[in-house]
């Protein structure tokens, strides 16, 4: 089996770790400040499958490894091993018709759906507001702890003999004439057959030096974590509709020169999305805006998002906000990740935009394939990081 060194701590990169460690790779996983210190660790926490029809099989092959490292995992990592039920909440006539999208992807993967009028919307999901004219139960959704599966999954990837190292910046690669052979980290070279970038919004730093461009972006999302004083959430509950379309995707992820200079940067898009954590709180969330600045472009963002989702379940006013926080999702013009090689013993893993944790171990199990020259878990056609050439 081939030396591998992966570039990248958070899900994907403890995913690829675990996956290739376990099938006898030699594995070094570096990460350039502690293990899902990005989006990977800031995130909502939900699991559910993507609307896209091209990233359901990478989702379906994710779930069954997130439950079996959890259930032997070296720290307790809460995940439900059954679905809890996806609500999603019409709040006026005009979220009936945006509902849609969502509710077509979810009959043609076989997600049972329960139609819900104002009456019955109420009694499944107290907490929504008396205004919602309508829902939809699906059932799917599982809850979990990002931060600690990712930490799960790379220490699931040691006890298979990977080697682990955290606050390690990688500077450059090594190259073995037209081949990439390594790394330089800041602790000196990584010798490797073959290297895996796998850092997110970052990995563009490693990639352009060496004239690999992909059409990869950042973009920030914020969470609000508050402690309700009484009434919990029973469900998974998603404004409908909210949802980023394509037609805002390139707004959105890649504002032109022309239009900042004008206008400013493209102000966030903000939805509700709550979900009952395991501590008794409730996360809030969701947004995204262009990532182009060090701290946060808007740091009102997380007041929308509570208008949002005070909006959808209005007993959140009475709660208490703890935390907030951002996370930085990498973007590719399409969502879909970019998953292949790149440059002799040069593959690449980013590009999963929110779905990150959705997509980790599908992601780590098509990279597996790619390095071991087995055939792909999967059609591996919508994810070629060339896709976007010519």
């Amino acid at each position: 089996m081939p030396d591998i060194a992966i570039v990248g701590g958070g899900i994907i990169g403890a995913a690829c770790a675990y996956e290739l460690s376990r099938a006898g790779a030699s594995v070094t996983l570096i990460e350039r400040d502690e293990l899902a210190a990005g989006a990977s660790g800031r995130n909502q926490g939900w699991f559910v499958l993507p609307e896209d029809p091209a990233l359901e099989p990478m989702a379906r092959a994710t779930l069954p490894t997130y439950l079996e490292v959890a259930g032997s995992a070296a720290l307790p990592v809460w995940i439900d091993r059954s679905p809890v039920g996806h609500l999603l909440v019409a709040l006026d006539s005009e979220d009936v018709p945006r509902a849609q999208d969502a509710l077509s992807a979810a009959t043609a993967q076989g997600v049972a759906i329960r139609a819900l009028d104002a009456t019955e919307l109420h009694e499944v999901e107290p907490a929504v507001s008396p205004d919602a004219v309508a829902g939809w139960l699906l059932d799917q959704g599982h809850r979990l702890d990002p931060a600690a599966l990712t930490v799960a999954l790379a220490l699931a990837a040691r006890a298979a003999s990977a080697d682990i190292r955290h606050h390690v910046r990688v500077r450059a690669f090594l190259h073995g004439g037209d081949a990439i052979r390594g790394v330089v980290t800041d602790d000196g070279p990584v010798h490797a057959d073959t290297v895996i970038v796998a850092a997110g919004p970052w990995s563009t730093a490693l990639l352009d030096p060496i004239g690999i461009r992909l059409p990869l972006t950042g973009a920030r999302g914020w969470i609000v974590r508050v402690q309700p004083g009484g009434r919990t959430l029973r469900h998974m509950i998603e404004h409908a509709g909210w949802r980023v379309g394509p037609e805002r995707l390139a707004d959105v992820a890649r504002p032109s020169a022309e239009s900042v200079a004008t206008s400013g940067m493209p102000p966030a898009d903000v939805g509700a999305v709550l979900h009952l954590h395991a501590d008794g709180t409730v996360l809030v969330g969701s947004s995204r805006q262009p990532w182009v600045t060090p701290e946060p472009e808007d740091p009102g963002v997380p007041q929308r998002v509570l208008r949002a989702g005070i909006r959808l379940a209005p007993s959140l006013g009475d709660a208490t906000v703890t935390s907030t926080w951002w996370g930085l999702r990498p973007l590719s013009p399409d969502e879909r990740p970019l998953v292949g090689t790149v440059r002799e013993g040069l593959v690449v893993a980013t590009g999963h935009g929110s779905e990150g944790v959705i997509l980790g171990a599908g992601t780590a199990q098509l990279i597996a394939s790619i390095v071991t020259g087995e055939p792909p878990p999967f059609d591996a056609t919508p994810f070629d990081p060339f896709r976007f050439d010519g």
